[in-house]
């Protein structure tokens, strides 16, 4: 070996190798992006279900106003059980997807109606909304029929969907 040829030979300086990119991100970060995707995918399902609950119920609040105010202006306690029967017949039958409900009578109609209220409201009311519908001039108490189904249609129009068709 020649000591002369070492001095010759074309060395250079010790690079270190380039800084690793933005460009693919750590899976980490994907995880933390796909999260926060489901996360929001999530919240505007939840907030989309909020508002058809709040504009269903918006919906038949009006309509018990219009019926509570019509009974104002005819005070025929008849017809006020015969609209709110038919109030109560149609939401069951449209908003809770149940015609076989709707068309329940009697004692099995009024245990429908309390079955997922906290206490039974319907059951002081059972004469009024099985035979007072069908008299010319039936004794109907307004007050606690008008609470009874604007609490009905309260509880089943704000409530989640959990567990129904």
């Amino acid at each position: 070996m020649n000591p002369d040829t070492g001095q010759q030979l074309p060395l250079r300086d010790v690079h270190l190798p380039a800084e690793p990119g933005f460009w693919p991100p750590a899976p980490g970060w994907w995880m933390l992006v796909v999260l926060l995707l489901v996360l929001l995918i999530g919240l505007f399902i939840w907030w989309r279900r909020y508002r058809q609950r709040q504009n269903k119920w918006q919906h038949m609040h009006q309509l018990w106003l219009n019926i509570r105010q019509d009974y104002q202006a005819h005070k025929n306690q008849a017809q006020l059980a015969r609209d709110l029967s038919n109030l109560l017949r149609r939401f069951t039958r449209h908003e809770l997807n149940n015609p076989e409900a709707a068309g329940l009578s009697g004692e099995d109609w009024i245990a429908f109606l309390n079955r997922d209220l906290p206490e039974p409201v319907f059951d002081e009311l059972s004469e009024t909304l099985n035979t007072g519908l069908y008299q010319p001039q039936a004794t109907v108490q307004t007050e606690p029929l008008l609470q009874a189904v604007h609490q009905f249609l309260r509880h089943h129009c704000l409530r989640p969907n959990r567990g129904r068709a």
